[in-house]
């Protein structure tokens, strides 16, 4: 039933109907602004050492240079990739099992809500197109191809370093198909992976604000404990997957339930790897998804303590241990892939506004401070100061909320009250070019030319890469200072 055309066809015009309305969301606007999609010679910054993910701003060079600033036609390469994916998906099952199988695990996993947000999410698309590449790996694996097999997770490597785990579930699968491993393929892959994280740790090193690994405020022991709550969450969305914002709640911090949950997970893992050592076995899958959830859900530190797209290439495992439980029960497994389509659908609307979007986070995540910033930029002035206040009842000094108030409060025409505002946050965090870039604009509109060209020049002078301080004084008549920068912000 699910290899009949019609119904392929349907499946095809639900993805359509699923991913391609909608517009850019949180991180997407930045690739607007990135040197590394916008110029014509961004290749530049694809080589540098700390560019991590070339690969996927390539792709979205190129659909700049296609579709511009319009959101379908990103979604839509977003569309391809997961598409490909799940056909990937199938044909590396199709290759261990019989067809049933293999239609079961790719409906699952194209249709399950936690593979979507790389669909959904245009700045998520790495996690889809590093998935694309490990199964690539993986097929050319089981047909004996060990050279293209390296090839393509070293190009999965270059999309996104999170699965550098997978030489190992390639290893894994070796044994549970009673094969002798490549052990000189596996070394160069485990090698292409310390290569790919040693690359990850200098860049977080060498740049300011970085998403994981050092400069996070929380130890590796902190973070551990807190995916120690993390984790069954991630479970609980697997089989009801319901309260998946863009922003989800922060994790529990108590340790007792965490450190109880590792122990219970390394006794589990010895137990399912001791009575489920074959492939044919529903449960061996859940190994290959564990291995590949571990690396970034274990001691490397993340700036989001939860991230659903995380499972995004373990889904597609157990998807295939879903494949092998349901193949006597097909009606069964028909009825499961419309389970999880109806969820699918039911969060369609939530992604297509921004408004939206960031309400579902407030609602789940009533304390935490990112939803209001975001809803404060996408509503007009009066709402937008009401979300604002709720901020500083969460985080009263923080300088991202004087900073955001004065945006609102100049975008209304009160250049005073901005003053004050950008003022406030530069007294907060003085160290920060662009609070005062922020307090030279106030200026600006005041009419205080000199204070304001001093704002900007100071601005550059500790941080020469922030582009709209370069671009006021160009506007003000005044030459800004000649500054080797390499990314502009």
């Amino acid at each position: 039933m699910l290899a009949s055309r019609p119904l392929i066809a349907l499946a095809a015009a639900f993805l359509f109907w699923l991913a391609l309305p909608g517009t850019f969301v949180f991180d997407d606007h930045s690739l607007f602004v990135d040197p590394a999609v916008v110029p014509a010679d961004a290749w530049r910054q694809w080589i540098r050492l700390e560019q991590t993910r070339p690969l996927t701003y390539i792709t979205f060079w190129f659909d700049y240079r296609i579709w511009g600033h319009a959101p379908p036609g990103f979604r839509f390469t977003n569309l391809l990739i997961h598409a490909a994916v799940a056909s990937l998906l199938f044909l590396t099952a199709r290759r261990l099992f019989d067809a049933p199988v293999a239609l079961t695990a790719a409906a699952l996993f194209l249709f399950h809500p936690l593979t979507h947000e790389p669909l959904l999410y245009v700045f998520a698309r790495s996690s889809s197109i590093a998935a694309l590449f490990c199964l690539a790996a993986f097929y050319f694996w089981l047909h004996d191809k060990p050279i293209p097999a390296t090839a393509a997770f070293a190009f999965s490597l270059l999309a996104k370093e999170e699965w550098v785990a997978f030489p190992l579930v390639l290893l894994l699968i070796d044994f549970g198909r009673k094969r002798n491993p490549r052990w000189p393929w596996i070394a160069a892959m485990l090698a292409l992976s310390a290569a790919a994280g040693a690359r990850v740790l200098y860049a977080t090193k060498a740049i300011a604000g970085s998403g994981s690994g050092f400069g996070q405020q929380t130890t590796p022991w902190n973070y551990l404990l807190s995916q120690g709550h993390t984790i069954p969450s991630y479970i609980w969305r697997i089989a009801i997957p319901v309260q998946m914002s863009i922003d989800p709640p922060a994790p529990a911090t108590s340790r007792e339930p965490a450190v109880l949950f590792w122990i219970v997970a390394i006794v589990a893992t010895a137990l399912v790897s001791w009575f489920w050592a074959k492939k044919d076995q529903p449960g061996f899958w859940l190994l290959p998804s564990w291995l590949l959830l571990l690396p970034s859900s274990s001691l490397f530190p993340a700036a989001d303590a939860v991230a659903w797209r995380r499972l995004y290439l373990p889904m597609a495992f157990l998807a295939i241990g879903a494949g092998v439980a349901l193949k006597s029960w097909p009606r069964l497994a028909a009825a499961l892939v419309l389970f999880f389509l109806a969820f699918a659908a039911a969060r369609r609307d939530t992604w297509q506004s921004e408004i939206a979007i960031w309400s579902e986070a407030n609602e789940q995540a009533p304390n935490k401070l990112r939803p209001y910033l975001q809803l404060a930029r996408f509503s007009p002035k009066d709402d937008a100061l009401r979300y604002l206040d709720k901020a500083k009842e969460i985080a009263p000094n923080d300088p991202a909320i004087a900073s955001e108030r004065g945006r609102v409060w100049l975008e209304s025409g009160n250049a005073a009250q901005a003053l004050s505002e950008f003022g406030r946050a530069l007294a907060l965090a003085p160290g920060v070019a662009s609070h005062l870039q922020n307090r030279g604009v106030a200026l600006l509109a005041l009419g205080q030319r000199d204070a304001a060209r001093a704002d900007f020049e100071q601005a550059l002078r500790r941080d020469p890469c922030l582009a709209p301080a370069r671009e006021n004084l160009v506007r003000m008549g005044v030459p800004p200072p000649r500054a080797a920068c390499p990314v502009n912000r």
